[in-house]
C-alpha cells in the first residue's frame, strides 16, 4: 500500500515537477546567478579563519586582531556578486573580450546605488552594503547590467575588416553599455531619489520576514529534502537559501559588533543543526548501515560512513534513500523536527544565534556550530540533541528497509540456488542419457 502510494507520488513528480525544475535550472539567468553564488564560496570560507582566531583571542588577548580578513572577504561578497553576474553574462554571450569591463561596470553601478555621503574628506560608503547584507541588491544591479550587456553583445562600431586594433575596438564598443548601466543607477539614485538598497529590502521583505519565522525556518529544509528524496539535489535551491541566510548572518554580525543582540535565527549556518551528515541528517543512517543484516546495506554503510562524517552524503542518498518508500517519512520528518527544535532552542535562549561566519561545512557540525555561535557550548548540545532525534527517527524505518532488503536477497539467493540445482540436475540427466545410449 505504502509502496504504491509512493510510486504514484514519484510518478506525479517525475511527470509534472521534475520537468519544471529542469526547465528552471536550465534557464539563462538561473545559471548565471547560481554560478555567481558558487564563485563567492571561497571568500566565505576564508572568513572562517578569523572566527576561529577570535575564540582563541578571548583567552590570549595579546594576539593580533584578524577581523579585517573577514571584512575584506565575506564583507565584500555583495560587490563580488555585482562583478560576477555581468562578467558571466559576457562569457555566456561569447564576448570574453568584454567580460572584465562588464564586471567592472557592475561594481560601478553597485557603488553608485549606495548613494554615498559627501563630506569634506570625500565620499563615505557604508561598509555593510558591500557584504552579504547587500547581496540581494547586488543581484538586482548585476542582473540589470548583465541584461544591458546581453542586449548589446553583438553591437560594434567597426566592421570586421577594420584596421583598428582589437583592444581599441573593445574600448569603444563598451562605451554605450557602460554609460547606459551607470545612467540607470544614477537615474534611480540621484534623479528619482530612490534608496535602491531599501527598495529591494522592502520588495523582498515578505520572503525574508517569513524566513525568520518558525514556519519559514522549517520550509526551506523541508522543500530541499523533499526534492532531494526524488533525486533533485538541494543545490538547486542554494541561490535562494544562501542569499536569505547570509544576509541574515550579516545583520547578526553587524549587531553583535555594535554591542547589540542579534535577532535572526534563520541565519547562515543553521543547517549545522539540520543537515547532520549531509542534507537529510543521514549520519545516523550511515552508522546503522554498518550493522545491517543485508549484504547490500552493510557494503553501502562501509562505503559511505567516512564521507558522511564530513557531511558528504550524495553516495548514500542516491544509493539508499532516493525513491525508496521506506525512507520518505523519516526524510520529511527530520527536516521538520530538527528545524523546529533548532528554532525553539534559539528563540528560548537555550543556544546562541549565529554571529560569526565559519564556512567550513565539511567539518563536524558541532565544530561549526561552536564557532558560528561565538563559542557557545550550548550550540554543541543542540547539535547532539538533534543528532539523537535524527537517530530515533531513522532507526525504525532503516530496520524495516533492511529487513525488506534481506528478504529480497534471500529470495534472490534461493532463486539462484534453484537455478544452479536445476542446471546440475539437467547436466546429470544428460550424462545418464549419454551413458544409457552407449550401453
Amino acid at each position: 500500500m505504502l509502496q504504491k502510494f509512493m510510486e504514484a507520488i514519484q510518478a506525479w513528480i517525475t511527470e509534472h515537477v521534475v520537468p519544471v525544475m529542469n526547465k528552471l535550472t536550465s534557464t539563462y539567468w538561473f545559471g548565471v546567478i547560481s554560478d555567481a553564488v558558487l564563485y563567492i564560496v571561497p571568500f566565505s570560507m576564508v572568513s572562517a579563519i578569523p572566527s576561529l582566531w577570535n575564540i582563541i583571542r578571548r583567552f590570549v588577548p595579546v594576539l593580533p586582531d584578524l577581523s579585517p580578513l573577514t571584512t575584506f572577504s565575506f564583507g565584500l561578497v555583495g560587490m563580488f556578486m555585482a562583478f560576477i553576474i555581468p562578467h558571466n553574462v559576457a562569457v555566456k554571450e561569447d564576448r570574453k573580450d568584454r567580460s572584465m569591463i562588464a564586471g567592472f561596470t557592475g561594481i560601478g553601478a553597485f557603488m553608485l546605488c549606495m548613494n554615498p555621503t559627501i563630506t569634506d574628506q570625500g565620499y563615505v560608503f557604508q561598509m555593510a552594503k558591500f557584504g552579504a547584507g547587500g547581496m540581494f541588491t547586488a543581484m538586482v544591479v548585476g542582473f540589470v547590467v548583465g541584461f544591458i550587456y546581453k542586449r548589446m553583445a553583438r553591437m560594434t562600431f567597426f566592421s570586421e575588416d577594420s584596421l583598428v586594433p582589437d583592444f581599441v575596438k573593445n574600448w569603444f564598443d563598451n562605451i554605450i553599455a557602460v554609460l547606459l548601466s551607470l545612467f540607470v543607477a544614477w537615474l534611480f539614485t540621484n534623479m528619482l531619489q530612490v534608496d535602491v538598497f531599501s527598495a529591494v529590502a522592502i520588495i523582498l521583505s515578505p520572503v525574508t520576514g517569513f524566513a525568520q519565522t518558525l514556519p519559514g525556518t522549517i520550509a526551506i529544509p523541508l522543500v530541499m529534502d523533499t526534492f532531494y528524496f526524488f533525486g533533485i539535489s538541494g543545490w538547486v535551491f542554494s541561490p535562494i537559501q544562501q542569499s536569505i541566510q547570509k544576509s541574515a548572518l550579516a545583520e547578526n554580525m553587524a549587531a553583535y559588533a555594535a554591542g547589540l543582540a542579534p535577532t535572526n535565527i534563520n541565519a547562515y549556518g543553521i543547517t549545522r543543526y539540520i543537515m547532520i551528515g549531509g542534507e537529510g541528517a543521514t549520519l545516523p543512517l550511515a552508522f546503522y548501515m554498518l550493522f545491517a543484516k543485508s549484504k547490500k546495506n552493510k557494503t553501502l554503510g562501509r562505503a559511505t560512513i567516512i564521507p558522511s562524517l564530513f557531511n558528504i552524503n550524495e553516495p548514500l542518498v542516491f544509493s539508499t534513500i532516493v525513491a525508496n518508500p521506506f525512507m520518505f517519512i523519516p526524510m520529511v520528518l527530520q527536516s521538520i523536527l530538527l528545524s523546529a527544535n533548532a528554532y525553539l532552542w534559539m528563540s528560548m535562549g537555550w543556544a546562541s544565534l549565529h554571529v560569526e561566519n565559519f564556512d567550513m561545512n565539511f567539518l563536524p557540525n558541532a565544530v561549526s556550530a561552536f564557532f558560528m555561535s561565538g563559542g557557545d557550548v550550548r550550540n554543541i548540545a543542540l547539535v547532539c540533541v538533534n543528532l539523537l532525534i535524527a537517530a530515533i527517527l531513522w532507526f525504525p524505518f532503516f530496520k524495516a528497509a533492511d529487513n525488506y532488503q534481506c528478504k529480497i536477497e534471500e529470495e534472490q539467493a534461493a532463486e539462484k540456488a534453484a537455478k544452479k540445482a536445476a542446471k546440475k540436475a539437467a547436466k546429470e540427466a544428460a550424462k545418464a542419457a549419454a551413458a544409457a545410449a552407449v550401453e
